[in-house]
């Protein structure tokens, strides 16, 4: 076991080859998700790839990627007993996390896989080195976002949402310009009363290239890791595929 009980199979203590390991953060912090610098999450974190013993091939996956959690469901995890929920609960947002980079890197110019359903995602220079373009960025559900007063959400809800994104190592988007997990109100209920769901999307960064690849590899990814991680911190998920706009994640603590 690593830090805070992650398993560290297929990486080693190394040094990761300086000019890649920029390449991997610029795209991170371009899809909004951080990094777990020297281990220490949330976040990603990286690490020299071990090929001994019939591990992965060094040479082509020269990078391994963790995702870190939180410190709390990480020491819960680590502490856990057998019948303990928390152990499952780190894991799966760990796959489901790892799984997202698997697929999202490539389109940022960068190689990834994940070998094993339970395996860390693994990373090679891929074919280009080129700067990223900066572009208009994503945009979040609808035309509401965190903190805005267009449409208030429910705040049972909206603070479920907000502890469960908190227990995963996720960020929350906490502006316009700010990137992570932002969540609106999905509408009144037939009552005319607050619905008690939110609709809820990744935000990445502003500087996220904005050609429809892109985009779109990055919002399907991390939408189904978001809505994984927060279906196994306890919440009700749902996706909703509204005819004139992006499918997106209904969320309910209910």
């Amino acid at each position: 076991m690593g830090i805070h009980g992650v398993a560290t199979t297929g990486a080693r203590a190394g040094r990761i080859d300086p000019l890649l390991a920029d390449r991997i953060v610029e795209a991170l912090l371009l899809v909004g998700l951080p990094v777990a610098h020297g281990g220490h999450g949330p976040g990603v974190h990286l690490l020299a790839t071990d090929g001994g013993d019939g591990g992965p091939d060094a040479d082509r996956w020269p990078v391994t990627l963790r995702w870190i959690c939180s410190p709390r469901l990480e020491g819960a995890a680590a502490a856990a007993d057998a019948r303990s929920p928390w152990p499952r609960t780190r894991q799966v947002v760990a796959d489901s996390m790892e799984t997202a980079l698997a697929e999202l890197l490539p389109v940022l110019g960068l190689s990834a896989t994940r070998a094993d359903a339970d395996g860390p995602t693994l990373v090679g220079p891929g074919g280009s080195d080129t700067a990223f373009p900066s572009g208009a960025g994503s945009s979040p559900v609808g035309s509401t976002a965190v903190g805005s007063t267009a449409a208030e959400a429910d705040p049972a809800v909206a603070a479920a949402v907000r502890r469960g994104a908190a227990l995963a190592g996720l960020p929350l988007a906490r502006g316009p310009r700010t990137a992570g997990v932002a969540f609106a109100a999905c509408g009144p209920a037939a009552d005319g009363q607050v619905a008690a769901v939110v609709d809820v999307a990744w935000r990445s960064s502003p500087q996220l290239p904005d050609e429809p690849l892109v985009a779109t590899a990055v919002r399907e990814a991390m939408h189904h890791a978001v809505g994984t991680a927060l279906a196994v911190c306890g919440l009700r998920t749902s996706w909703h595929r509204p005819a004139d706009s992006a499918p997106h994640l209904h969320v309910t603590d209910r």
